[in-house]
């Protein structure tokens, strides 16, 4: 079963057990939707081939280039909740399920000298620096299954989930990267992990605005087509999102 219709099949459940778990209020769901920006840590390069420049030819490597550096970007995506409501209510913890879409980009910029460490494994030379490094783009979406924990603040019989709450949550999925130079595209998947925190207020009963701070990190390999050669990418991101949410 592909990932995308395993998504699918899992939103239609909770999707289809709205009704009858809303009208027993022991689940409260919500479907929202955030943007704001995406801070990108400076990160790891890996390649297994390159240029020595004492020799002029081109050898393989044991090694690994740090510090990579990607241009910050805008972030946006969307979240479908569920949240399980005590019997009895009051100031408890309550937990949740959340399926959490991102999708931003990552570019490399162009020229950069990262320093390394590594052997090159033809004529044992050290490998002090891999660069000067050409632009590349990605363009990451990146889906994960998050359990949360939230604190009510003025719950109600009305209102369990209280007139605001404070959450963090935990999770992991899968992160997708589409490589993009001059003439060449490529895709990698990677395993991705996901942690957050945020703050959400609510306006009216059913509408609300939330503010989040989120951790996600993936790692990809790039083969350009090629069995003798391959780079290595992780992609480690902060992002911080204001959005809307409507619950039910």
């Amino acid at each position: 079963m592909s990932q995308m219709r395993m998504i699918v099949l899992v939103m239609g459940w909770l999707l289809g057990s709205v009704a009858t778990a809303s009208a027993e209020r022991n689940w409260e769901f919500s479907v929202g939707g955030f943007g704001g920006w995406a801070f990108h840590s400076d990160t790891t390069f890996q390649v297994n081939r390159l240029i020595n420049i004492p020799t002029g030819m081109a050898e393989p490597v044991n090694g690994k280039g740090t510090n990579l550096r990607f241009e910050d970007s805008g972030t946006f995506g969307a979240k479908l909740s569920a949240w399980h409501l005590p019997r009895k209510y009051g100031w408890q913890p309550q937990i949740g399920f959340e399926i959490d879409w991102t999708r931003f980009t990552a570019d490399v910029p162009d020229g950069q000298i990262l320093p390394a460490f590594g052997t090159f494994l033809t004529s044992g030379t050290p490998l002090g620096f891999i660069g000067p490094i050409t632009r590349t783009e990605f363009a990451v979406d990146n889906m994960t299954f998050n359990l949360l924990f939230r604190y009510p603040i003025w719950a109600t019989p009305d209102m369990p989930q209280g007139r605001w709450y404070p959450y963090v949550g935990l999770g992991g999925g899968a992160q997708r990267a589409r490589l993009s130079i001059p003439g060449y595209e490529e895709t990698s998947y990677s395993p991705s992990f996901q942690a957050l925190g945020g703050i959400k207020f609510f306006v009216i009963k059913y509408l609300a605005f939330f503010g989040e701070a989120k951790w996600t990190q993936g790692w990809h390999t790039f083969k350009y087509e090629t069995d003798s050669y391959w780079e290595r990418y992780s992609i480690a991101t902060i992002h911080l999102v204001g959005g809307v949410a409507l619950h039910f």
